[in-house]
């Protein structure tokens, strides 16, 4: 999961006007989310209290979270696993607890077929 794209995608706003937004350059915004650089956990962490306020997202991400992401990203990219872009949503809820690790494994496997191609 891109978590700046994840952020990005619940305000229904272009890259351009994200980084407006934010205040910060759209550059920016395009190379977190064509994984060219990583925004600091801290400000991931910042943007999600931000969009918390502005009422685009009921929990903000803490860095902890941010981590599990990442990892559970770099899981799956090693079993060579392409997800669609609801079930890298579904990394997010896992973190934040919105359904269990279970759960979503087990959607996860409703997904491919047992040759692991994507249905």
């Amino acid at each position: 999961m891109n978590a700046i794209r994840e952020l990005r995608k619940t305000t229904n706003m272009s890259q351009s006007r994200f980084a407006t937004y934010l205040g910060i350059p759209v550059a920016n915004i395009q190379h977190w989310e064509q994984g060219v650089s990583s925004p600091p956990n801290y400000l991931v962490s910042l943007i999600s209290r931000v969009m918390r306020s502005d009422g685009y997202i009921q929990n903000e991400l803490r860095p902890e979270q941010i981590d599990a992401i990442r990892q559970m990203q770099a899981t799956l990219a090693i079993e060579d696993l392409l997800l669609s872009d609801s079930e890298i949503s579904g990394i997010a809820d896992v973190v934040t607890g919105t359904i269990s690790r279970e759960e979503f494994q087990r959607k996860l496997k409703e997904n491919y077929s047992r040759d692991g191609k994507h249905r």
